[in-house]
């Protein structure tokens, strides 16, 4: 179980090799992981998760959708994650700018991240979702 008050991070990292892509060229993938560590002095290390990917714009829900850099985002899914064949719904690249508490929900934080070094997204996401990904594996 976590700690009553942690503070909680998100890391960017990059392939040590270059994946072969559906475009025909090899580059790298960029994922992120979670990490926490105490709020208190000496602010030890507590958790980190599993690697992960933050997905691409979705059309129907997004109220980027009727924006300008809609176009963009389209553009962006050429670039998707792939594994020995698989492809996955997130971009090659993201980079997480920021991430704070929601104002007026506590329960909530808003991630910023960059996709494909294209567009910028912001998304919102459960504390509790957070939990679950950092102490489900803890390593």
């Amino acid at each position: 179980d976590p700690p009553e008050s942690i503070m909680v991070g998100i890391t960017h990292k990059k392939t040590a090799l270059r994946m072969p892509s559906s475009l025909g060229r090899k580059s790298f993938i960029y994922l992120s992981n979670l990490y926490a560590f105490s709020s208190h002095h000496p602010y030890q290390y507590i958790a980190r998760s599993g690697l992960f990917c933050f997905g691409f714009t979705n059309n129907q829900t997004d109220s980027t959708s009727y924006s300008v850099a809609n176009a963009y985002s389209e553009l962006t899914k050429v670039q998707r994650v792939e594994f020995h064949g698989v492809s996955y719904d997130c971009p090659r690249i993201h980079f997480v700018s920021g991430i704070t508490e929601k104002v007026g929900d506590e329960t909530r934080v808003i991630v910023a991240y960059g996709v494909n070094d294209c567009v910028s997204r912001f998304v919102e996401i459960l504390k509790r979702d957070l939990m679950i990904h950092l102490f489900s594996n803890a390593s």
